[in-house]
């Protein structure tokens, strides 16, 4: 029983790595085509605002893509 759960929990963060694999490139896709001003996020391309980039001026992302970063890389973003 307890390998079924092992089992379980192995497919689950498979799928969970694969779908965020497709995000980071869909993200790549769309903002490797355009040039990205310094204020432009890395990951999504829209402007970081201006509070962030007083706040944090070392930033390359916004604050949504540094989460959604955080949590897919476990902090390591």
């Amino acid at each position: 029983m307890v390998e079924a759960v092992a089992d379980d929990v192995d497919m689950i963060q498979h799928l969970d790595d694969m779908a965020m694999t497709g995000r980071v490139a869909a993200i790549r896709a769309r903002t490797e085509t355009r040039e990205l001003a310094p204020e432009d996020c890395d990951d999504c391309g829209e402007d970081i605002p201006i509070e962030r980039r007083r706040a944090a001026p070392w930033t390359r992302r916004c604050v949504r893509c540094q989460m959604l970063a955080e949590r897919a890389f476990g902090g390591r973003a």
